[in-house]
């Protein structure tokens, strides 16, 4: 792939867009918006940052990812991070069964003033409701949401509309001030779809950036079709004013292996366009080597690039959220959900909720796997040679 086929930020641009400064005093200044609205709008942060789209929040350019926490010991690693500057906070009630944004509850409920000082985004295991949204509001003790981030999965134009409606509604009552959108099964096709037909209309999109290629690995078996077409709407939706945040993109598992494998990564995934990279930080340590991170600028040295790119080939089984099995098995089962459930377990060591996801499923789902194995069309379909009704039987057998 070309330089100009996948579009890094340039250096320039990038640190046009970003600052460190230690003379940050306070991070939670609140300001009032022309119709009496408030958003949270801290000062100038205290690690290095960009801005989230269109919103024009100054966010960290690592933020934190809560669907690691579980108790009291969590709350205090969340707090330290806070401490530190980092002011982008997401998590659901769906994470460890309600226990990881009781976690978050617990931060806010002891000090008020750590709800201000950060961007706070939500989103639900099921297909949102008001009042799933008013539950989690209640449990954190807020009555807003910076961004709610609506389910995506496929292209489905009629599913779209639920989605703007629902967040319109939500925008008029001052429970949300952002609307946003994620997706975990056809990434490139969701994306599409939101360029084409709502270009205007989401301020955030919670992306999974599997596919992201490292900047300057032009080995196409490592970057692939599949690749392109996602840097190239990753670029679309930018350029539409989406803020974008990564998730599964490798950072929970990097940031345990320290600062020469995470710090080239973060930069990788920085640099191929995302607003900040989303990790799931559970331990003091790991708050320590973010606050302490040379991240300034998204330059990649030679051994930068090639530590990115080794990191990814550890990673080259993971599920790309492609959706290239997506409506592939006879029997209707949600084979790209499933692969994802397998990479909560074995790449993440969320097993639990792992679980939790596919009991969601239902008993139907769970009855109709017996029958997998009369076909191999998800093999047949899948980039990365992980799906099968091998994988498909063992992770149910994993996860029953």
């Amino acid at each position: 792939m070309s330089q100009a086929q996948h579009s890094p930020l340039s250096r320039r641009a990038f640190l046009r867009t970003t600052t460190c400064t230690a003379a940050a005093a306070g991070i939670g200044a609140i300001v009032q918006r022309a119709r009496g609205a408030t958003t949270t709008q801290p000062a100038r942060p205290l690690l290095p940052h960009g801005v989230l789209g269109r919103t024009k929040f100054p966010v960290t350019l690592v933020s934190f990812g809560a669907i690691k926490l579980r108790d009291h010991d969590h709350t205090r690693v969340l707090k330290l991070a806070i401490d530190k500057g980092v002011n982008l906070l997401h998590t659901s009630d769906s994470y460890g069964g309600g226990k990881s944004i009781a976690a978050v509850a617990n931060l806010f409920k002891a000090d008020k003033t750590y709800r201000d000082k950060v961007f706070l985004c939500l989103k639900g295991l099921t297909r949102q409701k008001e009042a799933e949204l008013d539950k989690m509001l209640a449990t954190l003790g807020t009555d807003h949401v910076d961004s709610w981030l609506c389910e995506l999965q496929t292209p489905d134009a009629g599913r779209l509309e639920t989605v703007q409606a629902l967040l319109d509604a939500m925008k008029k009552k001052g429970k949300v001030r952002h609307p946003g959108f994620v997706c975990h099964v056809d990434m490139n096709g969701s994306i599409e779809m939101v360029v084409e037909k709502a270009p205007t209309f989401f301020d955030v999109a919670l992306i999974a950036m599997t596919m992201a290629p490292v900047p300057g690995d032009r080995d196409k078996d490592r970057t692939g079709p599949q690749s392109e077409r996602f840097v190239k709407n990753l670029k679309a939706l930018r350029e539409k004013g989406v803020g974008i945040l990564s998730m599964k993109s490798g950072a929970a598992k990097a940031v345990q292996k320290g600062s020469e494998v995470y710090l080239p990564h973060a930069k990788a995934i920085l640099q191929a366009g995302a607003d900040s990279i989303l990790t799931s930080m559970d331990a003091f340590e790991q708050v320590e080597m973010i606050a302490q991170l040379d991240i300034k600028s998204p330059h990649l040295t030679e051994k930068d690039r090639q530590a990115a790119i080794d990191f990814k080939q550890q990673r080259a089984g993971a599920c790309l959220m492609c959706g290239e099995c997506t409506g592939a098995c006879p029997l209707g089962l949600p084979v790209a959900d499933l692969m994802r459930f397998r990479m909560y377990t074995q790449e993440y060591g969320l097993a639990d909720q792992a679980r939790l996801e596919y009991t969601a499923l239902g008993p139907g789902v769970h009855n109709a796997i017996a029958n997998c194995g009369l076909c191999e069309v998800c093999s047949g379909v899948c980039p990365v040679g992980l799906a099968s009704s091998a994988t498909v039987r063992e992770t149910a057998a994993m996860l029953a």
